[in-house]
């Protein structure tokens, strides 16, 4: 009796035993998934806010609604499930019906990757897809090209460029993307314009701005939200580099020019209402800058409001008074992306009266199409396939795209084929921040040599092009934007 009472407290002893020992392994697997890791599986992305989904893609989501089709979502479908080779099939039955969708060649190289089990070095874009779904397509294909390319070539040191596209779906996810990008040990750099860029500085994590805002003229070394204890920035410290020279420089080349064709100036911006106001200041930013640099160079800007925004905008009514009442001599047309075809209806009252210019966001394959109302306009770039034509940027993007292409595409370009340059010397994050930051360093990319200065700005001169009619011309319009050779 008293050997089955023994056997029986062993059972439950062991039975309990068992159970502690199932609950510690259940506690250590659950802590464990909560830790950030960094993953040598280039299929995987990595966060640290688990309780909400990544907003990085290598390309298990269509983000580019306009550049949807059947064969796209098979292939994104297939890459979610890690059917490698389906979805290399896939992504390339839709870039053969559309060649011009950037994400989807994006998506075709990391399938590629994945498939082949490459070692892969890993970069983020930061597109504004769902803020400024156009821009964001220039600028995805100008990184696209620069990964293709790459990689066809053997990719960097032996490793194949992986790309990651980070997009926030609105405003209040805009800083954990900051922080989600920084924080991803996988990631050596990033690609976008600028967000949160202590963030940057902080973590230690390369980021190159493809384009120019209005808000990014001044020198990231002078701007508060730009350093980390009012230090200015140094080769040691900058984590921020511009493969443009800073929008001023567009500004004081496009002012002075306009400056010697009219007397009197009036400036239509796009100034939208925001919560964070943020495209409202930006574009204000623009109107401001070239207010001063229009009256620096001796010409005077009218008072009356020009808002492309507003839904009770009337062109005819404005155009008409600021010439009789204004005596306005020249009309500059300052547009969002979006916002090109409430410029071209100022243009087409203005027709022929009075001279027209336009900032660079205009300098757009939209423009074009409505060439024969705005001939004759005259705006700045950084970029012409025209200025240096033994650059096979431009042809090798026509080919690919089977379209022309702009300065943010170029300057996307640039801004990963000084990253590919800067890795091909150092891969790791801090390595690549000295090479770039050492003035010896130099990248070729669409827009000629790329340098740097110790805090991360570019030197460089603006161009002015103006639209002119052309035969057979590539734009298939009639109109094309033509260098002009003087400033």
């Amino acid at each position: 009796m008293t050997n089955k009472k023994e056997n029986l407290r062993l059972l439950i002893s062991l039975g309990i035993a068992g159970v502690m020992v199932a609950a510690i392994l259940w506690l250590i697997s659950k802590v464990s998934s909560t830790i950030v890791t960094t993953s040598s599986n280039p299929t995987q992305t990595s966060s640290s806010f688990t309780n909400k989904p990544s907003l990085m893609n290598l390309g298990t989501r269509i983000l580019v609604k306009v550049q949807t089709s059947p064969e796209k979502a098979d292939g994104v479908k297939a890459f979610a499930e890690k059917d490698f080779t389906t979805a290399v099939k896939k992504f390339t039955d839709s870039l053969k019906k559309n060649p011009n969708d950037p994400e989807t060649l994006i998506y075709l190289n990391n399938a590629k990757i994945a498939r082949d089990n490459s070692e892969a070095v890993k970069v983020a874009i930061v597109a504004p897809i769902n803020f400024d779904p156009s821009l964001a397509e220039e600028i995805l294909r100008g990184i696209a090209q620069a990964q293709n390319e790459v990689n066809n070539q053997g990719g960097i040191n032996g490793k194949k460029l992986q790309i990651v596209i980070a997009s926030a779906e609105n405003r209040e996810d805009s800083a954990r993307l900051d922080n989600e990008l920084a924080q991803d040990q996988s990631l050596v750099a990033a690609v976008g314009v600028r967000r949160k860029a202590e963030i940057y500085k902080e973590k230690g994590l390369v980021l190159v701005l493809p384009v120019e805002l209005p808000n990014q003229a001044e020198n990231s070394g002078k701007l508060d939200n730009n350093t980390l204890n009012s230090q200015p920035n140094s080769s040691t410290n900058n984590y921020l580099f511009h493969v443009n020279p800073l929008y001023d420089n567009l500004v004081d080349t496009h002012s002075r020019y306009i400056a010697r064709q009219a007397r009197n100036i009036a400036i239509c911006g796009d100034v939208r209402s925001s919560r964070d106001n943020s495209t409202s200041s930006s574009s204000q930013i623009l109107v401001e800058k070239y207010t001063q640099a229009i009256k620096k160079y001796g010409s005077n800007v009218i008072s009356t409001p020009c808002n492309l925004a507003d839904k009770n905008f009337d062109p005819k009514a404005f155009v008409d008074k600021a010439i009789e009442t204004e005596n306005v001599s020249g009309f500059l047309l300052m547009p969002s992306i979006r916002n090109i075809y409430f410029a071209t209806k100022v243009a087409q009252e203005v027709k022929g009266r009075k001279p027209l210019f336009a900032s660079e966001t205009m300098y757009s394959a939209t423009t074009l199409q409505n060439g024969k109302d705005l001939e004759g306009m005259v705006l700045p770039v950084y970029w012409h396939r025209d200025a240096n034509k033994d650059n096979p940027f431009a042809k090798n993007a026509f080919q690919l795209w089977n379209a022309q292409v702009n300065q943010r595409t170029a300057g996307a370009y640039d801004a990963l084929q000084a990253i590919i340059a800067g890795l091909k010397e150092d891969s790791t994050r801090e390595g690549l921040q000295r090479v770039l930051s050492n003035p010896n360093f130099s990248a070729s990319g669409a827009t000629g040599m790329i340098q740097f200065s110790p805090s991360g700005e570019r030197q460089g001169e603006a161009m002015l092009v103006k639209i002119e009619r052309c035969e057979s011309c590539s734009s298939g319009t009639g109109y094309d934007f033509a260098l002009l050779n003087k400033k």
